[in-house]
């Protein structure tokens, strides 16, 4: 039996004793790599709203889809929800697909509160979260705050929220697209086709990112303790006003270990605050320009952080403009030079996601996979064109690495040197920009 074959048992085995526990949401020991929807629990079963709670009179279930529906005779008695009632989950992944009427608004919530009263006509009324399920780009995709503190960030945008005298104070720190580029790339599917629309929303501590049919629509730091949400029901929503239906089906849910810290920005959008150059011949190379991050790519080197950083989740916007190499080094310590001891996930145009051993840094790669230094990627290259923006999201968790290469888990390794190190940008012969460099801790508990 090879050492991939025992994986994908000991998965096996172990997918089966969570569906036994009767708390499949809670969660998972890190998946096995090959299976994107590993670790996923399905919360709807497609025959019958078993497990949901809302308006009998509304919601129903019609080929094999949650279909909700508001007639001038059956109106909605304000905004009112079906209601999930497995539980109240923290941090997961959240994904399902919709297709929404014209004539009103719907919306997908998470991390809510139950604001309704007993016995009132309409007690499947919820606060929190919200990703707004509309039939107009350009406002589907956005995250509002239903009975709270309303649009929280419009498409496109990378948001900080912030209290300041007991008010919120919302600071737009970048984008993570551009609203006219993603109409255009049709990010939504229109409901004249028969094409389904489909959510992913991530949610990790204080830190928010939705996709729609895999294009990111928001990402948002909430540290605004006093009105953030950071764990509650999920619930799909029918709009008071103009009669309207929406259809919602695949819902799936997969929980993630609740031990993420506050997300924090590496790089601030203005300057290079909390980093520094790996040799005064940097300082030409790097530079800060309409909030993005540019390496000239030459001569070879690197930007560090100034902070140590051990297990975390680090994601980033990266683009090239020309052909050629760079990397994000991990775990870096020592002496400065241009190639440290550490892990190097790779920035080479095509070649994002291999791994890339500098210094003999200890860790058990996929033998398969791996000669000398280099263990290659698990997928053919799914990055776009030169030009356009990637999302890289890195992850170190105890001596686990995982490289997401847009939102494709392209590689990982085990048994990493567990010691805290700088996180670095190589500068190696390709121009290349960053935005929205993000960190979110992962919290260990203590020896």
């Amino acid at each position: 039996m090879t050492a991939r074959q025992s994986r994908r048992i000991g998965f096996l085995l172990a997918a089966v004793l969570a569906a036994l526990s009767g708390a499949a949401w809670a969660a998972d020991a890190p998946a096995t790599p090959a299976d994107d929807e590993a670790g996923f629990q399905t919360l709807f079963n497609g025959k019958d709203l078993t497990g949901w709670e809302g308006d009998s009179r509304l919601w129903s279930v019609r080929d094999g889809a949650i279909h909700g529906e508001t007639t001038a005779e059956k109106a909605a008695q304000g905004n009112t929800f079906l209601i999930w009632k497995g539980g109240k989950p923290k941090d997961f992944i959240l994904r399902l697909k919709f297709r929404v009427g014209d004539a009103n608004n719907s919306g997908v919530q998470f991390r809510s509160s139950v604001v309704g009263q007993p016995g009132s006509r309409n007690p499947w009324v919820v606060s929190g979260y919200q990703a707004e399920v509309n039939e107009g780009p350009g406002h589907v995709g956005l995250l509002y705050h239903e009975r709270g503190r309303k649009r929280l960030a419009s498409v496109g945008e990378f948001v900080i929220l912030e209290a300041k005298d007991g008010e919120m104070v919302k600071e737009v720190a970048g984008q993570v697209g551009e609203p006219k580029q993603m109409i255009q790339a049709g990010y939504y599917k229109s409901n004249k086709t028969p094409e389904w629309n489909e959510y992913e929303i991530t949610c990790r501590g204080n830190h928010v990112m939705m996709k729609l049919n895999g294009v990111q629509t928001v990402e948002l730091i909430d540290n605004d303790k006093a009105g953030r949400c950071m764990e509650g029901v999920l619930a799909l929503q029918l709009h008071a006003g103009a009669p309207m239906s929406v259809d919602f089906k695949d819902i799936r849910l997969k929980g993630l270990p609740p031990h993420y810290g506050e997300a924090v920005r590496l790089f601030n959008g203005k300057d290079l605050t909390g980093w520094t150059y790996s040799s005064d011949a940097q300082k030409d190379v790097w530079s800060v320009k309409d909030g993005v991050l540019c390496d000239a790519g030459r001569p070879a080197g690197y930007l560090r952080t100034e902070a140590d950083y051990r297990d975390f989740v680090v994601r980033m916007q990266v683009r090239h403009l020309s052909k050629g190499n760079g990397g994000v080094l991990l775990r870096m310590t020592g002496k400065d030079g241009v190639w440290p001891r550490s892990i190097e996930c790779q920035g080479m145009v095509d070649n994002k996601g291999d791994i890339f051993n500098i210094g003999q840094f200890p860790m058990k790669t996929d033998p398969a996979r791996t000669s000398g230094r280099r263990t290659k990627k698990m997928h053919p290259s799914n990055e776009k064109p030169l030009g356009e923006w990637n999302e890289y999201e890195l992850m170190l968790d105890g001596g686990r690495l995982e490289i997401r290469v847009n939102g494709l888990l392209q590689n990982f390794a085990d048994d990493c040197e567990h010691i805290a190190g700088k996180i670095c940008l190589q500068s190696e012969g390709s121009r290349m920009e960053y935005r929205n460099i993000v960190l979110i801790p992962i919290q260990k508990a203590k020896d």
